[in-house]
């Protein structure tokens, strides 16, 4: 099955793109949502979006709205839309108004297959992904249906600790991060240091002539 990642941060897209491509997936990434839906629109092979919530000028729940929009067909007939599956960094409210209209139970509410925050649960995000494959197989999937799909989704993910993989796959992230960061501040070191040999050149040469 083929999987459309959509996340604004770069890092993000990376790790994902490769865990579920070791996991046997093939894998598509889009760095937005206005992206996701030109993808949606040219690739019919694609049976499952996994999508962050904020993004700049598309969040992930408008990206579900436009996507069943996109009339997807092949000579065989209409090809189902894609299964949508939210990820978020965004915790529920403790206020219970506004935890009743928070954005993961808006998304369970329009049919999203699950929302999860992040760092990802990767057991419950694969439990989810072979239930998706399973029925676009059209094969039975009950015993691969994650127990808590769309039941009280916001309590039970918030109430998820942390495993061991999750732990190491964000210190992955930040190291990557780090590193890049470090890389860049490593260039502008150099960059200036070359600069200021250039001007202590020139400060020698004016002063030998005069």
């Amino acid at each position: 099955m083929k999987v459309l990642v959509v996340d604004d941060i770069g890092v993000v897209r990376h790790c994902m793109d490769r865990l579920l491509t070791d996991h046997g997936f093939d894998v598509v990434t889009a760095a937005s949502g206005f992206d996701a839906i030109e993808i949606l629109k040219t690739d019919k092979s694609i049976g499952a979006v996994l999508t962050d919530l904020l993004m700049p000028g598309m969040n992930g729940i408008e990206l579900f709205k436009a996507s069943r929009n996109i009339k997807r067909s092949t000579a065989d007939g209409e090809i189902p839309a894609p299964e949508f599956i939210l990820m978020t960094a965004l915790r529920p409210s403790a206020n219970v108004d506004q935890k009743d209209a928070s954005p993961m139970r808006q998304a369970i509410a329009l049919g999203f297959v699950d929302a999860m925050l992040k760092p990802i649960d990767k057991d419950r995000l694969f439990r989810n992904l072979t239930v998706i494959a399973s029925r676009l197989n059209g094969e039975s999937a009950e015993a691969a249906e994650p127990p808590d799909a769309g039941v009280d989704t916001s309590n039970a993910i918030s109430a998820r600790p942390a495993s061991r993989d999750n732990l190491r796959a964000e210190v992955a992230e930040v190291r990557t991060t780090t590193q890049s960061k470090f890389e860049k501040f490593q260039a502008e070191h150099n960059e200036l240091k070359e600069k200021l040999g250039e001007l202590q050149a020139l400060v020698e040469e004016l002063q030998r002539s005069s």
